[in-house]
């Protein structure tokens, strides 16, 4: 049961129902408990056991808040985290060497487990720290936990501001309303209109590879930049827009990232949750920035393929992480100031390399082998002495049978409309109404890309697998 399907939207709109028909905060606490382990029924009834079992340990963990407590539920989530997640790739890897039977254990993998599982650690240390008292009600903190909205690819919310505001939620006004409902409308145009058509496109490049070369590779890994945008931002906004609509307000998971100056800035607005987590619980623990050069450079480059290594059990992931944390090891041996590079003239050029390491990294995180990866890189510019042919094949290969015009339209026209209003309200809240016509106006042009541009099959969400 996902965003998607009817059930949810039937599941969704009866919960809601209930949950603001004036209820006291006890029935409220009991209903949304009783909806999240719904939805995980729903999804699998392996995820309940799991949820239950990690869940009450942490909680007990830290209630208790010992050192000892907290070295337990620090293992206890993280062992559970490689466990799941990569004995299944170790097991798939070993079958191929050794010739025994390789089957596919992906239903082991609690659906949403990486997100989950980094909740409970900002939860558990952030009450070691003394930042945070425990909650003493095992509901409201399963409902922390394990908000059905944000199961599959978050945000990471932390319990600081997610807890307090579980409490007390904000009464559901017609404002509110409207601006739930936007962000949601907008965020499914995001992830079915654009990033679903997208993904036709790079799935040929990609899946067909040693069959192609030249100006096909460029344009894909183009596209899939726009598409693993478009669909992680996409699915977050429409997090972010149901729970506005229990009363909850979350912070934004992405602020227009491609408009980055630096590599720094890049991770300032992608991701930001994910970005921030990693920041606050293994960059400053290393000791962050508060030492010297070298201490410094080494704890950018671990955070960073720590992150690599979160994506998944793969070496272009490693490397994907790699290269950012390199590129920002040297971004801050250039620029010492936090503000990055002053003149506009390394503004721009500084600009474009963000750009290209940002589109290359890319290249690795799409790719399932470091060999798929280096072939497309080796193989991208081949013709490219010939350049008007080069732009044509590439165009050509790449579109296929969906090079009609109308196919065309399709798919840039809503891609266009979606990246130029972004940029335009880059710094300023874009849920806030504009005008009395400007909601009616959102609703029926965004229903129109829907009804006229949505892909034909739903894709699988880029994060969800991890």
């Amino acid at each position: 049961m996902d965003f998607f399907s009817f059930k949810f939207l039937a599941f969704l709109s009866l919960t809601l129902l209930l949950f603001h028909l004036k209820p006291t905060r006890g029935l409220r606490k009991w209903l949304l408990f009783a909806a999240n382990l719904l939805f995980y029924v729903f999804l699998s009834k392996w995820c309940v056991i799991y949820l239950a079992v990690t869940t009450t340990v942490v909680y007990l963990c830290a209630l208790k808040n010992t050192k000892a407590s907290y070295l337990l539920g620090i293992v206890l989530t993280l062992f559970s985290l490689v466990f799941f997640k990569y004995t299944p790739f170790l097991y798939n890897s070993f079958a191929g060497l050794s010739g025994i039977p390789n089957w596919s254990l992906k239903w082991l993998v609690p659906l949403g487990i990486s997100f989950y599982t980094f909740r409970l650690i900002s939860y558990l240390t952030d009450v070691r720290r003394g930042e945070l008292e425990a909650e003493k009600d095992p509901f409201y903190f399963f409902t922390y936990a394990a908000f059905f909205p944000l199961v599959i690819c978050g945000p990471i919310q932390r319990a600081g501001d997610f807890l307090p505001a579980l409490r007390e939620p904000n009464e559901l006004t017609l404002d509110r309303f409207d601006r739930g409902m936007r962000q949601i409308l907008w965020g499914l145009v995001k992830k079915a209109v654009v990033a679903d058509n997208l993904d036709v496109l790079v799935d040929s490049a990609f899946s067909g590879y040693e069959s192609k070369s030249g100006f096909v590779f460029v344009l894909a890994v183009i596209l899939y930049s726009l598409q693993i945008y478009c669909d992680f931002s996409g699915y977050s906004d429409m997090a972010i827009g149901v729970a506005r609509l229990f009363g909850i307000d979350l912070k934004a998971n992405f602020r227009v990232p491609y408009v980055s100056t630096t590599i720094k800035e890049f991770w300032s607005r992608w991701h930001i949750s994910l970005s921030t987590w990693f920041r606050d619980y293994v960059y400053f623990p290393l000791g962050g920035g508060r030492c010297g050069k070298l201490r410094r450079s080494f704890n950018i480059m671990v955070t960073f393929l720590l992150s690599g290594l979160w994506h998944g059990a793969n070496w272009t992931f490693i490397f994907w992480g790699g290269l950012h944390g390199l590129g920002l090891v040297v971004e801050k041996l250039l620029f010492p100031a936090k503000e990055g590079p002053k003149s506009k003239a390394a503004k721009f050029i500084w600009t474009l390399c963000t750009a290209f390491l940002v589109l290359f990294g890319w290249l690795f995180f799409r790719s399932e082998s470091m060999r798929q990866a280096v072939y497309i890189m080796a193989n991208a510019f081949t013709g490219v002495s010939a350049p008007i042919a080069y732009l044509k094949e590439g165009f050509l290969s790449l579109m296929g049978e969906e090079a009609g015009i109308v196919n065309i339209l399709r798919i840039s026209v809503p891609t266009l409309i979606v990246f130029v209003t972004e940029y335009f309200f880059r710094n300023r809240d874009p849920w806030t109404a504009s005008g009395k016509k400007a909601p009616v106006l959102f609703y029926i042009a965004t229903l129109i890309l829907l009804f006229l541009c949505k892909a034909g099959e739903q894709q699988e969400l880029i994060y969800g697998k991890f």
